[in-house]
């Protein structure tokens, strides 16, 4: 696959990933869990796609930083698995977060690809905005763990606001990384 297609890929996954990733805010299960889910798969296929696209310009470090986040698929299987094995009683006391790790993990590999990226530039622009679009959730992801497992599972309701404008933040930034790699892509097949 050429790099001009398979930087046009990457950003079609991370726009599927970011429709995916906004219905975690739905606030029902049934819709949150799946899409946080697809979500992570989509930021996985995105990642590996940027990874093919950019890999040697950004170095072993970069490469590595992707390949973290293309595991996350695997990675929210094996801590599903944990909680189901902890039962019930765990998903009380906040152990339910980890049905929403896989976007986390996706999105902090993107976030330290996107420090790399700061570095040696391989995106023809706005080497930053990877960093920009993959922190918002690992932030929020973090928060809200520490916050449930220090308070016995309950859900921090008081930042619901801060909650909301965070997870917009993401699903907009996202938005703005795919349509970049997409003009980027024309542009290289333009120039080709």
């Amino acid at each position: 696959m050429s790099k001009p297609e398979l930087i046009k890929k990457s950003g079609w996954a991370f726009v599927g990933g970011a429709v995916a990733f906004i219905t975690i805010l739905s606030g029902s299960d049934p819709l949150a869990i799946p899409g946080s889910v697809l979500s992570s798969i989509l930021l996985a296929v995105g990642m590996s796609r940027l990874r093919a696209a950019y890999g040697e310009t950004v170095g072993q470090l970069g490469r590595n930083f992707l390949f973290l986040g293309m595991l996350a698929p695997v990675l929210w299987v094996v801590c599903v698995a944990f909680t189901a094995i902890m039962g019930e009683e765990a998903m009380r006391e906040g152990l339910w977060v980890f049905l929403f790790v896989g976007p986390a993990i996706s999105l902090f590999g993107l976030s330290l690809f996107g420090l790399a990226a700061l570095i040696s530039k391989p995106m023809p622009r706005l080497n930053w905005l990877p960093l920009f679009a993959g922190i918002w959730y690992p932030v929020f992801y973090v928060f809200l763990a520490g916050y449930l497992f220090t308070h016995n599972g309950v859900y921090p309701g008081q930042y619901q606001n801060a909650f909301t404008i965070m997870h917009s933040l993401q699903f907009f930034a996202l938005c703005a990384l795919g349509a970049v790699l997409l003009a980027d892509a024309a542009q290289e097949i333009a120039t080709a």
